[in-house]
């Protein structure tokens, strides 16, 4: 099996250099991620129950942002998506295809659903950019990531991890939301939106750098 790590970095670096090109579109993509999550975590809490379709509802809110920034973000690359921003459901049945794939791989062994995980990472940006159906985008995904589902597994892993370091700090000490209140609940959501933007952003990174990698010299002095 081949394997190819070295994009995790650029990537990184282009996904950055997307937020601060587009200042107004990430700031805004930012906190409407933030404020769905907050949405979410109140009606939840207030509801008493599972919050299955609070979930439902807060996932297709996410994805519509997700579309737009997505969009916005092969247009600042000079890329124009096929996808509109009101066909962002097609996106979120995406979304559930993959995960329920993820969820079989990890349920089966952890390896299997991180590697399904990498190799699908690009499938979401491809779908938007392409809008050749949701099968055809995944399976489009699994070719280009043969060889770079390394870097795709680092970069997501790495921004999964800081979307959820709220929860886990919160299951640590369950004292500091009762002591902060609603301060707390904004702050947490703001880091997890950044980790969660920020995958976004560096799915079309991903994407672009093995479609048009940047030169050995803009990679040394850029």
């Amino acid at each position: 099996m081949q394997y190819d790590a070295s994009l995790l970095a650029p990537t990184f670096r282009r996904a950055w250099n997307m937020a601060t090109a587009m200042p107004i579109v990430s700031l805004v993509a930012w906190l409407a991620t933030m404020a769905a999550g907050v949405a979410s975590d109140v009606a939840i809490e207030q509801s008493g129950g599972t919050g299955s379709g609070i979930l439902i509802a807060y996932g297709i809110a996410i994805t519509f942002v997700q579309v737009w920034i997505t969009r916005e973000a092969f247009l600042h690359s000079g890329v124009e998506p096929a996808m509109l921003v009101a066909n962002s459901l097609s996106v979120y049945l995406q979304g559930i295809l993959t995960g329920l794939g993820i969820a079989l791989g990890l349920i089966l062994l952890i390896l299997p659903g991180l590697y399904v995980f990498a190799r699908w990472y690009l499938a979401a940006a491809l779908l938007i950019r392409d809008q050749s159906g949701r099968r055809a985008a995944m399976r489009r995904s699994w070719e280009m990531l043969a060889v770079h589902w390394p870097a795709a597994l680092g970069i997501g892993l790495i921004l999964f991890l800081l979307s959820v370091a709220p929860l886990a700090l919160e299951f640590i000490a369950p004292s500091l939301s009762a002591e902060f209140g609603f301060g707390w609940l904004v702050a947490t959501n703001l880091v997890s939106a950044f980790g969660i933007v920020g995958a976004y952003l560096a799915a079309v990174a991903l994407l672009l750098n093995i479609e048009q990698p940047p030169s050995t010299l803009q990679e040394i002095f850029g």
